[in-house]
């Protein structure tokens, strides 16, 4: 029978999924890039409904969720850490994505572990016809990628790399202007290591039309020594993925995709020049199995199952000295292993012309396995009430959920949609940071007996229409309310304690917003406009006096829109504007002293409003696209944050002479920023 595909525009409309949206690689090129590096996550954090709650970071807070209820998957495999440079860039190379899903609302039943957003992300297989390198040399990072058929029509693979040498350019700086005697450029000094790389690997195998192979690997490591945040210290961190997939045609009805996958997150922190001189590191890794079915039941029904297995393995922490003068004495927390194992079910079902659901419910099983001290508490989680030693590893405690999602659509025209949706999700890892940029100390540990497993109710309700043909927009309200939300104690000392739970505190969240999107797809113009009002608030006992208090990521309005102009064969212009309230920070009001030694006090939790946000990027790119030939280069350049707007990335406290004040001062990340960079491909 006949076959209608409908474009973006439409699909949008005509899905019964809601709060997503795709983004590929052209797209994500468009954008002008902070370090002329085209960046993934800082795209998405243009979307509506996705903040960041400080300047030039890589995390995303998604409808008044914190960055760890992010599912964050390339080519299947989970990505614990998306940041390199602290946030100065994301983990993924921009030439090896073919292309990105993120779901903010009522995600697809095959997800979940979280609670907030899953964003998938499919890497490229490689040219299965000829040879290509393409490559871009930029000033404070370079990349290089290739791919080729292996067989020609049968077979291809594709491997890309980047390293960035930002630190070495920041020293540079500094020596250039001691030697010319410039104070604002001295500022940079000379002992950074700001340097990382990553690298991608895929390769691809059709066997037949009814079986497909692929392998894909990734890789990256950081080492950052920034004398503005700490000079005597120093931090390392990395990912590791593994994905092996096999796409199988069971019959003209029931397709398997069986994928296994491997990830590991490492990240460390080196204390130096100090007597206490020690190495911390800690590492989250995962192993999965997942087997994914599609079935077209009949024209009106696709049904998608399937089951997973994962094994999670927590190295909390060890400690260690690095020198002979260190009086740091070795220590290291019993890593924590959780078994997690489910099925899903989900339908798309069409019920009538105008009206199609997706309905669906995940159920998991997570388990605790662990040897070493475990303790029991009082009401208050202030005293210990009894200790047990186990030498062996036993079943600590499990948990057992059901998550049901549903996504209602009706179709009033070709042109127009309402669509509602709920879900039910839950949360078992959970990453205790104290931070709001996502430090590479963070902690990730599991739900146990003390930190139960968060839990959230969303519905959403939104309405999709198309103009002229050309522009798609979208208006979405939705209500997000968290159970067993995590915050801390005030002084809450994370590292490396072996009673954590009780720096710990859970209670409740809720968020609500209303998104608007337009889009403008055109030849020759393309942007588009995104607005978002919302509020986040948590209620804690033991936090904030028990009354409720804005969350650090609470930004009331987010407004940013962009532009990609096509003038003339050769030249290019792309444009990027957004302004926010500014989020949520707990500072200090005063200062005592106390048996000779002084203390800051504090009042309310989140209570200091930062100033509004707002920043201009511009960038022209001038592309080489001769006909008939082999070569394609382009230099693009760009000039990020324009006016030069000082906007802050964090506030730090100093003590006054006089004991009784203090000064808070503001750091910002950076002022206006000219880049080139040169890309190439033959």
């Amino acid at each position: 029978k006949e076959i209608t595909v409908f474009g973006n525009l439409k699909s949008k409309i005509r899905s019964a999924q809601m709060g997503s949206e795709r983004i590929t690689n052209e797209q994500i090129k468009l954008i002008p890039a902070a370090i002329g590096e085209p960046d993934l996550i800082k795209t998405l954090q243009f979307l509506p409904g996705i903040q960041n709650a400080n300047e030039g970071t890589s995390n995303m807070n998604v409808r008044g969720g914190s960055f760890d209820q992010n599912l964050i998957l390339i080519d299947e495999s989970p990505v614990y850490n998306q940041s390199h440079a602290l946030g100065l860039i994301s983990t993924f190379n921009v030439d090896a994505i073919k292309d990105v899903t993120i779901y903010k609302g009522c995600f697809p039943s095959m997800y979940g572990g979280r609670l907030s957003s899953v964003v998938d992300i499919t890497m490229r297989e490689g040219n299965m016809k000829k040879a290509v390198l393409n490559g871009g040399i930029g000033l404070l990072s370079s990349r290089l990628t290739i791919e080729a058929p292996l067989i020609k029509d049968k077979s291809s693979f594709l491997i890309a790399g980047r390293y960035s040498y930002a630190g070495q350019v920041a020293n540079q700086l500094g020596s250039l202007a001691t030697s010319l005697n410039l104070n604002g450029l001295g500022n940079f000094r000379t002992d950074n290591k700001i340097n990382f790389y990553d690298l991608n690997i895929k390769f691809n195998y059709k066997l037949n039309n009814k079986n497909h192979f692929y392998i894909s690997a990734y890789t990256g490591r950081d080492q950052f020594s920034y004398y503005l945040l700490k000079s005597d210290a120093s931090m390392d961190w990395g990912n590791i993925t593994l994905s092996a997939r096999w796409n199988h045609c069971i019959n003209s009805k029931l397709f398997l995709n069986q994928t296994f996958y491997f990830s590991r997150y490492d990240y460390s922190y080196n204390l130096k020049d100090d007597s206490r001189q020690f190495k911390w590191i800690a590492s989250i890794n995962e192993i999965g199995l997942k087997s994914d079915f599609h079935y077209y039941l009949n024209p009106k029904n696709k049904i998608g199952f399937g089951s997973f297995a994962i094994w999670h393995n927590y190295e909390q922490g060890k400690i260690s000295p690095t020198g002979n003068t260190s009086n740091t004495v070795a220590f290291s927390l019993k890593p924590k292993n959780s078994p997690e194992i489910g099925i899903y079910i989900d339908n798309e079902q069409n019920i009538s012309a105008n009206l199609s659901a997706t309905y669906g419910l995940r159920t998991a099983f997570y388990a605790n396995i662990g040897s070493g001290m475990e303790y029991k508490y009082s009401a208050d989680m202030t005293t210990v009430t009894d200790s047990m030693d186990y030498k062996h590893p036993h079943l600590q405690n499990t948990f057992i959920g059901l998550e049901p999602r549903i996504t209602l659509r009706y179709l009033f025209s070709e042109n127009q949609s309402i669509k509602f949706s709920y879900s039910y999700t839950i949360q078992y890892s959970h990453l205790l940071s104290n931070s709001s940029i996502g430090l590479p100390t963070d902690i990730w540990v599991p739900s146990n007996n003390y930190i139960k497993p968060q839990r959230a109710n969303q519905f959403s309700l939104g309405y999709f229409t198309s103009l002229f043909k050309i522009l798609n927009i979208s208006i979405e309200a939705y209500y997000k309310a968290i159970k067993n939300t995590i915050d801390y104690r005030d002084g809450a000392d994370l590292m490396l304690n072996p009673k954590i739970e009780t720096q710990i505190l859970q209670g409740f969240s809720k968020s609500k917003g209303l998104e608007i999107f337009i889009e403008k797809n055109q030849k020759r113009i393309k942007g588009w406009m995104s607005y978002t009002l919302s509020k986040s608030d948590m209620q804690i006992n033991g936090v904030n006096n028990n009354m409720t208090y804005p969350a650090r990521f609470d930004i009331r309005h987010n407004f940013s829109t962009g532009m990609n102009f096509k003038f003339a064969n050769h030249w290019s212009a792309s444009s990027v504007f957004k302004l926010t309230s500014g989020a949520y920070i707990t500072i200090p009001e005063g200062s005592f002293s106390f048996n000779g030694a002084t203390f800051n006090y504090y009042s309310k939790r989140n209570g200091y409003h930062l100033p509004l946000y707002h920043r201009l990027d511009l960038s022209i790119t001038y592309s080489n696209n001769k006909n008939n030939s082999k070569w394609y280069s382009e230099w693009v350049y760009s000039v990020i944050n324009v006016y030069n707007r000082k906007n802050i990335f964090t506030l730090y406290v100093k003590q006054d002479t006089d004991v009784s004040n203090i000064k808070v001062f503001k750091l910002y990340l950076f002022g206006i920023i000219p880049t080139v960079t040169y890309n190439f491909r033959f």
